[in-house]
């Protein structure tokens, strides 16, 4: 889904701080949001029902993989035949260890964000995925030796992004 900066103005001050709370807790109560707001629970109840409605949202549990065992993550480079690259995507997407997946410019065709247990893992899905892609024509990979920032952390904060 493609949102231009206009979109954003359809968050006011008030939406963003919800979105803010919620980023921290997403269990809090509207009540407790609405005391912290100076808004009534009500309201907060509207404004997240209408952030859900229109898709500007999710409420989720986002999972620590870390704490989960995956202590091997990296980001792979993936150069594909541009013939293949919707089968190669599919392929991809659809597998479990791939977090995040895009299409983009630059050398590579795709970016992938994976996740795996350990070294041997990440081995067997080289030799069993990446190097069975269709049209396959060279990968790069970058482990992430410490993350920073990730969506499982407190320090995401992505209302900062809309106006913040």
């Amino acid at each position: 889904m493609r949102v231009s900066k206009k979109k954003s103005n359809l968050l006011d001050a008030l939406d963003q701080n919800i979105i803010r709370e919620l980023q921290v807790d997403a269990r809090e109560s509207y009540l407790d949001i609405g005391k912290k707001l100076h808004a009534s629970e009500g309201t907060i109840r509207n404004r997240v029902r209408s952030a859900l409605e229109k898709g500007i949202i999710k409420l989720k549990a986002v999972l620590n993989p870390p704490l989960l065992g995956f202590d091997f993550s990296c980001v792979l480079g993936i150069e594909i035949d541009m013939a293949k690259l919707p089968e190669a995507g599919s392929i991809l997407q659809n597998n479990p260890q791939v977090y995040f997946l895009s299409r983009c410019t630059g050398s590579f065709d795709l970016i992938a964000v994976s996740l795996f247990r350990n070294t041997r893992e990440f081995d067997r899905f080289m030799d069993e995925v990446i190097a069975r892609l269709p049209g396959l024509k060279r990968t790069q990979t970058f482990v992430n030796m410490r993350v920073f920032k990730a969506p499982w952390m407190d320090e995401t904060d992505i209302t900062r992004l809309i106006g913040l």
